[in-house]
């Protein structure tokens, strides 16, 4: 991983000075990448939403928080580097992103983030939803004229509908809830933590 992490950090997406490496893991603010066989990363957050629709699944703080599940704690260009790290790959016009698995954790207890979520259609938890890390991009702020990355200015990780400026989509088409009652995801409330309970994303690549 040591030639991936160089990598990484040329392509300035974090200040160097956040990213710590202690034996098998690599730390920056909100981020644990475990470099294993099976890397994975986990990320700390927050339980923001117990009901009602949702856009994303996890935005920064203040970051459109009441249309999503969960803020973290990092930033999103931050997690962008991470999953480049363990190995995960930016979609293309010509190919699909890498694949993820997203689970997430609260005392101890880890579940598939489907499980915190309903699909308004079948009124139950989905299963099988297909997470793609697209990446996100610069683009220039039209005020100052310096480049920013584009899911920092969204301030969002991961969304529930395709995004581009978003890093993580979700690929399969469940709707819009805003467009009708059978439409979209929304939070299950019988399975997810209280407001204000701290939670870790785990996600990983897929094979």
């Amino acid at each position: 991983m040591k030639i991936i992490l160089l990598a990484a950090l040329a392509s300035s997406l974090v200040n160097t000075a956040d990213v710590q490496r202690t034996g098998k893991e690599v730390r920056l603010p909100g981020l644990v990448i475990h470099d294993i066989a099976q890397p994975y990363l986990e990320a700390a957050g927050t339980v923001v939403r117990t009901n009602d629709l949702l856009e994303f699944v996890a935005v920064e703080p203040q970051g459109r928080d009441y249309e999503s599940l969960l803020t973290l704690d990092c930033k999103p260009s931050a997690l962008q580097f991470a999953l480049l790290l363990i190995g995960c790959e930016t979609g293309t016009a010509t190919r699909a992103g890498s694949l993820l698995a997203i689970e997430a954790e609260y005392k101890d207890k880890r579940v598939p983030i489907e499980q915190w979520l309903v699909d308004r259609k079948i009124k139950k938890p989905p299963t099988g939803l297909h997470w793609v890390f697209n990446g996100s991009g610069f683009s220039k702020n039209p005020i100052t004229n310096q480049p920013v990355f584009m899911s920092d200015a969204e301030q969002a990780h991961i969304a529930l509908w395709k995004q581009p400026s978003v890093l993580i989509n979700l690929a399969d088409d469940r709707g819009n809830p805003y467009k009708g009652d059978d439409q979209g995801l929304e939070v299950n409330p019988a399975a997810v933590p209280p407001i204000g309970a701290p939670i870790k994303l785990i996600i990983r690549k897929k094979p």
